[in-house]
């Protein structure tokens, strides 16, 4: 007997994906055994050691699924197939100019590899990456180390989580469910504004939020452009400053408007060069770049009023 099912959201996974989507879908059970899985019977998220001790193949999870054997995760559609007779149903990206081939799963890389993001989220194209290339974390706290993959499991590093080729929450680290307000980890991986807990599913998140499948993150329930691939050159979907860490800021175009979390960058190399912007704090900066370096978006041209 199926037990609850716990749900993911899975919004937008990019233009080029589902063009203009802004609407996210929760996932949920599909009554037709013959349509795209989208469920998953729960399962309290467990330590990677007790899984795979005797080196038995580990079942690749999609989103809220998981996939059957000898099937695979179209990362970029967030659906299971079956490389083996499913050709052309999940096609890597154009290569660009990286010297790591692009990917779409597993299926493009190398056995010794596996297709990492290059912005540490659960869905979206990613780069073929060593499975032993991945990193070290070295630290003498317990429990610092630990981070959440994307199928649910919890590993002491992203190293282990990298070996078996399992893509990881990298926007947050902690335990599934982690860094909740009252949770014995509360703030120790929090950033400057709303806390980002990682999660495999919605029973990790607090109350009036959801799991983004996209990102493993929790964020509130009505703002789907909270859980969406990150515009290009960003590395975290957001709408404003409080959403991403305290060195970076929400840039985009004008105010409160969906954007991405991007360093803020230094306003050293600004200069005087007058050409007047109002930012959406309401002040009024000598251009657009030293707006930037105060982590501010820019309203309109011209002094504010």
């Amino acid at each position: 007997m199926k037990r609850p099912v716990m749900t993911r959201t899975l919004a937008c996974l990019g233009a080029t994906i589902l063009a203009g989507c802004l609407n996210t879908v929760t996932i949920a059970a599909s009554p037709d055994a013959s349509a795209p899985s989208t469920s998953v019977d729960a399962e309290t998220p467990h330590d990677s050691g007790s899984i795979g001790d005797r080196g038995e193949a580990l079942p690749s999870s999609c989103a809220a699924t998981r996939c059957a054997a000898g099937e695979q995760c179209c990362l970029t559609t967030g659906r299971c197939f079956d490389p083996r007779v499913s050709t052309g149903q999940c096609s890597a990206p154009a290569q660009d100019s990286s010297p790591q081939r692009t990917c779409a799963s597993d299926a493009d890389c190398a056995e010794s590899e596996f297709c990492r993001s290059d912005q540490g989220l659960c869905l979206g194209a990613g780069h073929c990456a060593s499975r032993d290339a991945c990193g070290e974390c070295i630290t003498s706290i317990p429990g610092a180390c630990t981070v959440c993959g994307c199928d649910g499991v919890n590993y002491p590093n992203s190293q282990t989580a990298c070996r078996l080729g399992v893509r990881a929450v990298e926007s947050v680290g902690g335990a599934c469910g982690g860094n909740r307000p009252g949770s014995p980890d509360a703030g120790f991986y929090g950033d400057g504004g709303t806390a980002r807990i990682p999660c495999a599913n919605s029973t990790h998140c607090p109350a009036a939020q959801s799991c983004c499948a996209i990102t493993g993150v929790c964020f509130e329930t009505g703002c789907s452009a909270c859980c969406r691939q990150p515009p290009p050159g960003t590395n975290f979907p957001c709408i404003t400053n409080a959403q991403c860490r305290s060195d970076e800021y929400c840039r985009g175009e004008g105010c409160d408007t969906p954007g991405g979390c991007v360093r803020i960058p230094t306003s050293a190399g600004c200069g005087g060069s007058v050409a007047q912007v109002c930012g959406c704090d309401g002040r009024t900066y000598v251009n657009d770049c030293w707006a930037a370096g105060a982590g501010v978006r820019v309203a309109r041209s011209g002094a504010c009023p």
